[in-house]
C-alpha cells in the first residue's frame, strides 16, 4: 500500500473514440435568446459536452455511435432527442420550447431536527488524485442523500488542494458549477424538473483548502433516495481540481460526460452536502 502514496491518478475525462465534430447553436424557441449550459450528449455514453453562454456546442463522435440517438436538454425546456445517424442534417440552429420549472415547496421546519452529511468534508488520504479539465465540461460528482421523512439542503463544498503540489501542477484556479437533483425511481436517478442552483469558485475563497456554496434557497426532499451532483460547466487547461483520499473507504457516483451512465468509484471523495432532516 506504501507505493501507492502520492500516486497520481488522472480520472474519467477523457472521451475516448470522439472523432467527428459536429457544431451546432441551441435557443429558446419563445424568446430566440442562447440556451445556456443544456446537456448535449450521446445516451447512455461517455461522449457529451455542454452549450455555451451563446447557446453553441461541439459533439465530436464517430462510427461506434451510428445507432445511438443525442439528447439535448436543460432544465425549463423541453428534451429533444435525435438519432445520431440523422444528426448531419438537423438544422444549426436547434430551438427548445419552454416548460416550467418546478417550484421548491416551502415547508417550516419542526424544532427538533438533525444536521447531517452527506458525502465527505475533508480531505485525506493516500493517494492524491488529479482531474484534468480538458473535456470536463459536463462531468458530474454526486452525493447520494437518503431521506426517511424530509430533508432539507443547505449546504455543498469540496475540499480542493490548493498548497503541497507536486512539480509543475497549477490548482484550479475558478469554475462554474450546477447542482442538479436526482430522485431515485424504478431503479433509476433520473434528473428533478427542479430549479438548479449555479454559482462560481475562485481559489481565493478556499479556507484551509476547504470552500463551502450555501443554497440560494433551501431545497425541500421528500421521503426517497436521491443524488444531489456537482456539475462542472467549463473546461480548464493547464490546472488541475485534486484531492486525497484513501481507497475502498466507500463509493463515489459519477458520470463523465452529459447524458452518460452512472458508475460507482470505490472511494469518497471529499465532496459534500449539508442537510437538515428529521427521522
Amino acid at each position: 500500500m506504501k507505493s501507492l502514496r502520492n500516486r497520481c491518478l488522472c480520472l474519467l475525462v477523457l472521451l475516448l473514440g470522439c472523432v467527428a465534430g459536429y457544431g451546432k447553436t441551441v435557443l429558446s424557441k419563445s424568446t430566440g435568446a442562447p440556451v445556456q449550459y443544456a446537456s448535449v450528449g450521446i445516451i447512455d455514453r461517455n461522449c457529451g459536452t455542454l452549450t455555451d453562454t451563446l447557446g453553441n456546442f461541439t459533439l465530436k463522435m464517430d462510427s461506434r455511435h451510428i445507432n445511438d440517438s443525442i439528447r439535448i436538454s436543460c432544465i425549463g425546456y423541453i428534451t429533444q432527442t435525435f438519432a445520431v445517424k440523422d444528426f448531419m442534417t438537423v438544422p444549426d440552429t436547434i430551438l427548445l420550447s419552454e416548460n416550467a420549472v418546478q417550484l421548491n415547496e416551502v415547508v417550516v421546519k419542526p424544532e427538533k431536527i438533525k444536521h447531517k452529511i452527506a458525502g465527505r468534508k475533508k480531505g485525506g488520504g493516500i493517494l492524491q488524485f488529479n482531474m484534468a479539465g480538458d473535456s470536463i465540461a459536463g462531468f458530474g460528482i454526486a452525493m447520494l442523500v437518503k431521506v426517511k421523512k424530509r430533508a432539507w439542503l443547505k449546504e455543498i463544498g469540496f475540499h480542493n488542494i490548493s498548497d503541497t503540489l507536486p512539480n509543475g501542477c497549477k490548482p484550479l484556479s475558478q469554475m462554474k458549477f450546477r447542482v442538479n437533483f436526482y430522485r431515485k425511481e424504478d431503479d433509476k436517478y433520473k434528473l428533478m424538473n427542479l430549479k438548479p442552483e449555479y454559482f462560481d469558485y475562485h481559489i481565493s475563497q478556499l479556507v484551509d483548502n476547504s470552500f463551502a456554496h450555501t443554497f440560494s434557497d433551501e431545497i425541500t426532499l421528500e421521503k426517497g433516495e436521491y443524488y444531489v451532483e456537482l456539475e462542472f460547466l467549463e473546461n480548464y487547461s493547464s490546472e488541475f481540481f485534486m484531492f486525497k483520499a484513501s481507497p475502498l473507504t466507500g463509493t463515489t457516483r459519477m458520470r463523465a460526460a452529459s447524458h452518460s451512465s452512472w458508475f460507482r468509484f470505490p472511494v469518497v471523495f471529499p465532496i459534500y452536502v449539508a442537510y437538515d432532516t428529521i427521522d
